[in-house]
């Protein structure tokens, strides 16, 4: 690969062979010390972003994704879809109405048809406590545009 360098043997490689001394390619190594330190750097951010985009917006990416950085030994934080179930509604007096509840089952707002959360993101509650903001911006930054999704501990 082009883009990993070994500066030693770079430097050594470039030298004649009759400066080839220890005091000037110790001399040499310090002068280009800042230029290694700038690659090291890059290759970093270069893997750092090379994993990034080996993720994607589909469930199952975007859960590794979050378990790759936030729990990768447990594995435990999970996406699921909403219930999208449809709401009961209890009639008002003026609209002259049977009041019949039968068996009715209350739900968080999340779980009806019309409410705007698409996915749910079960975080244990050890890492929401601590990691919630990081957890908030790399869902943001995975999820499609127009989805809604809400953090729920478990």
């Amino acid at each position: 690969m082009w883009y990993k360098i070994d500066f030693d043997k770079l430097i050594l490689l470039l030298l004649p062979t009759f400066l080839r001394k220890p005091v000037l390619f110790g001399y040499i190594r310090a002068l280009i010390a800042p230029i290694s330190s700038l690659h090291y750097k890059w290759s970093v951010m270069r893997n750092d972003n090379l994993k990034k985009l080996s993720y994607n917006s589909q469930r199952c990416y975007l859960r590794g994704a979050l378990n790759d950085k936030f729990d990768p030994d447990l594995r435990r934080i999970t996406l699921e879809r909403t219930l999208r179930m449809e709401q009961s509604y209890i009639y008002t007096p003026a609209e002259n109405m049977d009041v019949y509840l039968g068996v009715m089952w209350l739900q968080p707002e999340f779980n009806y048809a019309n409410s705007n959360v698409d996915f749910l993101v079960n975080v244990p509650r050890d890492i929401m406590n601590v990691k919630l903001n990081e957890i908030v911006a790399t869902v943001d930054f995975y999820v499609l545009a127009g989805k809604q999704y809400q953090i729920i501990s478990i």
